[in-house]
């Protein structure tokens, strides 16, 4: 039998609780409810932190985020740590297609691919000079100063200077224009994947998609906008980014509370975009010898208040553990799949190359993602050296500290969870995506103990350094710096 093809798609911030599938009042997900009719559906998915950088640190290592010690932007991953480079060792073609600035440009974890479409500012083709160098024409962001000095070695000097005032100026006023779209980005993919694009071969091929429609800011095309409408539109489009500094300044919370209706477009979106992903891995003939595991990195908050705390405030991923951010879709569709599966016991995205291995080797069973100790998640913001969003806010900062520790663990029908931060703990009974009920102030030796068994496992490189121009992508995607 043929080794298998790989494919990993991330719904970058979508929370289980607004997917349709998981019980969602709203139709958001159609297309991936049908589709987990011939695949396997995990109730009680955890992401193992609640931001790009680390979540994925964990998808590509199988480590927990306080194994792995990915956290923060600047943090690199060390080399040959990578199911991926492991993957390509094995012969596999290896592709990376994100617009994630985190992914592609503040942190190194696209570097263990051989391809990647992760163009993430005004391209080549949006040039008023196409014939001279453009910002977007090298690899790396070195700033305005590194720009003006390419812009001045190159052949039409003065065409390229006006090429990155013309670049600063797109940035400026908000342009997304030269940047792809989940389709554009499905596209490359099944070009690159089925023989149609740059480098295909009669290899196997191992593929991660992130797709960011669901991440801020809100923006689903108007005919997905199925629960927002021109009011909302027009607010979100007047807001200020990034939007955690907003909310605990004194913006009412109530308009991030309205910003969901959007979001849940925004997820409709995506759904759509799925529907023409698979589409074309089935008219290529390869879906059914493709291991597929379609999950998110973490999800969002929308005002929530935390129960653990009591204060906390969740907005978009900046900090907490609340379910909201953990608990993410996960559907799996092993190779030659066709049954459907539903598994309730807790899982960990971690487990993804564990996964892929057994697949490999024909091993891999219909529960792969459930590990055989309980499942943990964590993350550390917000941090300290970011709490000067909070002058002038009525809101405390030290309610917003972390770390925040989580375990799960399954009892009866329903899972546990168990909570910490400092001295707050909590534990809570967990049926499904929308319920959870506290059930008492314990669970920190559960925690403790889960987390004292976790081990540093060396997977830390040099820290790198963050270019001012992603600092400032990253802020307009609402990331703190």
């Amino acid at each position: 039998m043929s080794r298998p093809n790989v494919l990993l798609v991330v719904l970058d911030s979508v929370r289980a609780k607004n997917v349709g599938l998981y019980g969602h009042h709203r139709d958001t997900t159609p297309f991936l409810s049908s589709y987990a009719d011939g695949a396997t559906t995990y109730r009680q998915a955890r992401s193992p932190g609640i931001h790009s950088v680390a979540s994925h640190a964990s998808l590509w290592t199988g480590a927990a985020v306080e194994e792995h010690g990915i956290t923060r932007h600047e943090d690199r991953l060390r080399p040959e740590t990578t199911v991926w480079e492991e993957l390509s060792a094995l012969g596999y073609r290896t592709g990376v297609f994100t617009v994630n600035s985190v992914l592609a440009h503040a942190s190194n974890l696209t570097d263990p691919f051989d391809h990647a479409m992760t163009q993430t500012f005004s391209g080549s083709s949006n040039k008023p000079f196409p014939g001279a160098r453009g910002p977007t024409d090298s690899a790396t962001h070195d700033g305005i100063a590194g720009n003006l000095e390419r812009a001045l070695r190159d052949e039409y000097p003065l065409r390229s200077l006006y090429n990155g005032a013309y670049h600063l100026y797109q940035k400026r006023r908000g342009s997304a224009e030269g940047t792809p779209d989940s389709g554009q980005l499905i596209d490359g993919f099944l070009g690159w994947a089925t023989g149609n694009g740059d480098g295909a071969d009669d290899r196997p091929w191992a593929a991660c998609l992130n797709l960011m429609d669901a991440h801020f800011p809100y923006d689903p095309a108007e005919r997905y906008d199925r629960w927002g409408g021109e009011t909302l539109r027009t607010l979100h489009a007047e807001f200020e980014k990034p939007p955690a500094n907003e909310f605990v300044r004194g913006r009412p919370w109530w308009q991030l509370e309205a910003f969901e209706h959007l979001y849940d477009g925004a997820i409709r979106q995506l759904d759509a975009h799925l529907e023409g992903l698979f589409e074309g891995l089935e008219d290529a003939g390869v879906h059914e010898e493709t291991l597929v595991v379609l999950t998110s990195d973490h999800g969002e908050g929308f005002g929530e208040i935390s129960r653990l705390t009591g204060r906390t405030r969740l907005v978009d991923h900046s900090w907490g553990i609340h379910e909201v951010l953990t608990h993410v879709p996960l559907v799996v569709s092993y190779p030659g799949q066709t049954d459907p599966v539903t598994v309730d016991a807790p899982a960990t995205l971690a487990a993804f190359p564990d996964t892929v291995r057994a697949a490999l080797d024909g091993s891999a069973s219909r529960d792969s993602f459930v590990p055989e100790g309980p499942v943990v998640a964590s993350t550390e913001r917000l941090l300290t050296e970011h709490d000067g969003i909070f002058e002038g806010s009525t809101e405390a900062a030290t309610d917003y500290y972390g770390p925040w520790r989580a375990v799960y663990e399954r009892s009866g029908d329903h899972t546990m969870k168990y909570a910490v931060r400092g001295e707050d703990a909590l534990a809570l009974r967990i049926r499904d995506a929308r319920e959870a009920i506290p059930v008492d102030r314990d669970g920190s030796k559960r925690v403790e103990d889960a987390f004292a068994a976790l081990e540093s496992m060396d997977l830390r490189g040099d820290a790198g350094t963050v270019e001012a121009d992603v600092e400032d992508r990253l802020a307009d995607l609402g990331y703190l710096r």
